[in-house]
């Protein structure tokens, strides 16, 4: 099967957002089941669109799909950090995203406190582990579950890699024991702390 990476337009958020919550749902005690207990409402569906940023150049959002039917199979969410940050600049950027997760108007099937518990987790453990340093986050991968082991998952991270080598990052991610696999493959190193899933790959030097 031929594979084609294309960036994420408009007209494609929904399909991502479709082939992330088959990916994420798929899987027994899944996180996305305690986020939004009442399923892919619209509600949910909205709020989903609504994270998406495309006009922000620190973020890249990509689908693979197969080349003859154009059918999306994998997608990924990747962030790119290119300067270094100070400890003033992380707490002001830490506390602006509490600002904004706490002035958040209700959404019908999304557990706030839940989504709040898991950004904290995440910003502590990004803090000890990458401190201010100048990295590239995968923050999503996902492979719809009837094309998975295909190679799309794959070639959604090795563009990031790619991409990643280009601008001389090392790669930060958080995932489950289930990409442990590609991942450990593709260069990275178990770091988690606290049994919090996390890998790094340092940058490829040629």
């Amino acid at each position: 099967m031929s594979l084609e990476v294309t960036p994420l337009t408009e007209a494609d958020i929904d399909a991502y957002i479709r082939v992330y919550w088959n990916a994420f749902t798929a899987v027994e005690g899944n996180l996305e089941s305690v986020f939004f207990p009442e399923g892919l409402t619209e509600p949910v569906r909205e709020y989903l669109r609504s994270g998406f940023d495309l006009s922000d150049p620190s973020f890249s959002y990509i689908l693979v799909r197969d080349s003859s039917t154009k059918t999306v199979l994998s997608v990924a969410g990747w962030y790119h950090q290119t300067k270094h940050l100070t400890d003033q600049e992380i707490s002001d950027k830490e506390e602006k995203a509490r600002k904004e997760r706490a002035e958040q108007k209700p959404v019908p099937g999304v557990n706030f406190t839940a989504v709040s518990d898991l950004r904290e987790v995440q910003t502590k453990t990004r803090r000890e582990i990458l401190g201010g340093k100048p990295h590239a986050l995968l923050k999503l991968l996902a492979t719809d579950p009837t094309a998975q082991r295909r190679g799309a998952g794959a070639a959604a991270l090795r563009w990031g890699l790619e991409k990643a080598d280009d601008l001389g990052l090392p790669v930060y991610l958080e995932g489950s024991v289930m990409g442990k696999y590609l991942y450990t493959k593709n260069g990275f190193k178990d770091v988690s702390i606290r049994g919090y899933e996390t890998y790094m790959r340092a940058m490829l030097t040629l």
